[in-house]
């Protein structure tokens, strides 16, 4: 189906360069959900619009097998269009306790939220992985809440590791 719409989304590519002045950017978010048919047909299409001048920035965002996926013979096409390939790591505890702390900072908070104890424990339970911390946080936050308490300590993350059925 997406094969048929090619031809339509180059166009309007094109009306947004020239006629706009515009380059879009493109996130296919959880690409590692995407077909190999899909994926083959992008290749096709990045090869057949772009075969003059970029008309897009397209990022494919996914966990590792979107990587593994593209360094295989079948895609290789596509991984040779590929500019740059950046890979996340899990943070170590003091990049992790500094991005927690700007991120409860950029979110209002203007004093401590969390306990160095559950601080650790949220380290440990998300293995330094941001986006695990985010939802565990984001539970944490929501029984503190319920509970009136404007301080997030062991207990209330060990209910929102409870809660989610994270070790």
């Amino acid at each position: 189906m997406v094969r048929r719409q090619w031809p339509d989304i180059k166009k309007a590519l094109v009306h947004l360069v020239d006629e706009r002045t515009t380059r879009p950017i493109v996130v296919l978010d959880e690409a590692q959900h995407l077909s190999d048919a899909f994926l083959l047909d992008l290749s096709g299409f990045l090869n057949f619009a772009f075969d003059s001048r970029d008309l897009l920035t397209l990022w494919l965002v996914g966990l590792p097998p979107l990587a593994r996926r593209l360094h295989m013979q079948q895609h290789a096409a596509l991984a040779t269009r590929i500019a740059a390939e950046l890979r996340l790591e899990p943070l170590d505890r003091d990049a992790f306790a500094a991005a927690v702390d700007h991120a409860l900072k950029a979110a209002g908070a203007t004093q401590k939220v969390l306990s160095d104890p559950a601080l650790e424990m949220l380290f440990r339970a998300s293995r330094g992985v941001l986006r695990v911390a985010s939802r565990l946080l984001r539970a944490a936050l929501r029984i503190a809440h319920e509970k009136q308490q404007a301080f997030l300590d062991e207990p209330t993350l060990q209910a929102a590791l409870d809660e989610l059925g994270t070790p």
